[in-house]
């Protein structure tokens, strides 16, 4: 019994161990806008670099350190990816 009790527990752990923005992220489709992203992930972003406000890079960071990167070309989602510090 307490074979199964740990084996369920440690099962619950790990897939509550995912990102901060996991949900969010399994909507995040190429050719969506900045105000899209921003409407999905939440205003707490930092702009790593911009020539204009259609050629950008978004960055949010999660609770477990995860860099997330949305970069814009010509006002589209181009590419989005993550990095750990």
């Amino acid at each position: 019994m307490r074979k199964l009790f740990f084996a369920l527990f440690t099962a619950a752990m790990l897939t509550a161990c995912g990102t901060a923005y996991n949900t969010q992220l399994k909507q995040v489709q190429l050719g969506m806008t900045p105000d899209q992203i921003v409407a999905l992930m939440g205003d707490k972003y930092n702009i790593v670099s911009q020539e204009d406000y259609d050629n950008q890079t978004l960055e949010y960071v999660d609770k477990y350190k995860n860099h997330w990167f949305f970069q814009f070309v010509d006002g589209r989602l181009y590419k989005w990816y993550k990095e750990k510090e």
